[in-house]
């Protein structure tokens, strides 16, 4: 008769141990758990659970412990082993899917502390996508790379070229420049046909008149945002969703409903090799710039991190901002994770 060996690391006896007997051995006098929630109420495979709530502290309980509980109420989905904060508060994040994830359904989140609190998530393996997601799921799946990037990409004409316009000139000096210098005019036109002067070098209006001002270089406003926190509060005051630079025009634009783009890549609707179509496009115009390096993605990349999934879900979800989304993949590259030739 064979012999089935499995191995086990002590550390997760120890902590299978501490969960089966939770609600025995953490009684305490003084710990209790106040509240807890979940970034959703719904996941798919490949989601993020982000999980934070509030304890009373206990310094004689080490741990904040979570279950997830299956439908069935016949096993673990997931158990985590969390260290709270003095001020009584804990974070921690659940990865959905895999062998424990077994069957769509309603899984309980249990959080034990001196006491615990529970509350209900709904896991499905796919998602049931709108006629819109729909319709791009298939338009990403039948397009070659070139209608890909024309249709899911916009260029910013102000970084389609190093260096132009500068952070160390005025709108008003390039406009003038335009206006007065005929070999000018003719080499702008020449390389921005499609744009006027001050689409390519002006500043969009904001709710506030003559701000930013055409007169002031876009160096003069980044210099007084990091210089100066009493002009860095008033701006992100006025401006709480985007940044100097998205004030100014030198932003990384990718298009909103890209999200759903993005959403339908951590599910596998859309594989890694589309997903680098479009980083490849991003790339070559611009729109992520990595100094003093080829601007070319090796399309054949197989293989993405899942903590790179997660960011995009995350953006998709607006749980973190498009600039970071855009900073991990920057990552990849600089990283050579994803290689570029």
């Amino acid at each position: 008769m064979s012999k089935v060996f499995i191995s086990i690391s002590f550390k997760s006896i120890l902590l299978l141990f501490s969960v089966l007997l939770v609600p025995i051995s953490f009684i305490s006098v003084y710990g209790s758990v106040q509240n807890f929630s979940t970034d959703k109420s719904t996941y798919y495979d490949g989601d993020t659970i982000l999980i934070s709530g509030t304890v009373n502290y206990d310094p004689s309980i080490p741990s904040v412990i979570l279950q997830i509980i299956d439908p069935e109420e016949t096993g673990f989905a997931g158990i985590a082993d969390i260290s709270p904060k003095s001020d009584g508060s804990f974070f921690t994040k659940i990865n959905v899917g895999g062998p424990t994830w077994s069957s769509d359904g309603i899984y309980t989140l249990k959080v034990f502390y001196g006491g615990n609190l529970e509350k209900k998530i709904t896991y499905q393996k796919s998602p049931s996508y709108t006629s819109s997601e729909s319709t791009l799921k298939s338009t990403v799946s039948n397009t070659d790379k070139q209608h890909l990037t024309d249709k899911f990409f916009v260029e910013n004409p102000k970084i389609r070229i190093t260096g132009f316009p500068s952070l160390d000139h005025s709108p008003q000096y390039y406009t003038d420049r335009y206006n007065n210098e005929p070999n000018y005019k003719s080499w702008f036109d020449s390389q921005f046909p499609n744009y006027s002067i001050n689409d390519v070098v002006g500043y969009k209006p904001t709710h506030i008149s003559d701000f930013p001002s055409k007169d002031h270089s876009p160096q003069y406003y980044i210099d007084r945002y990091n210089n100066e926190p009493n002009y860095k509060s008033w701006f992100d005051s006025q401006f709480p969703q985007q940044t100097i630079y998205d004030v100014l025009g030198f932003h990384t634009y990718i298009p909103d409903w890209i999200k759903t783009y993005a959403k339908l890549w951590t599910t596998g609707e859309v594989s890694d090799t589309q997903f680098m179509h479009g980083l490849d496009f991003m790339l070559k115009n611009k729109i992520i710039v990595i100094q003093n390096s080829p601007h070319s993605v090796d399309n054949s990349i197989s293989y993405v991190p899942n903590w790179i999934r997660n960011n995009a879900l995350w953006w998709a979800d607006n749980l973190i901002s498009q600039q970071e989304f855009v900073n991990s993949l920057k990552y990849l590259i600089e990283e050579d994770i994803i290689e570029i030739q």
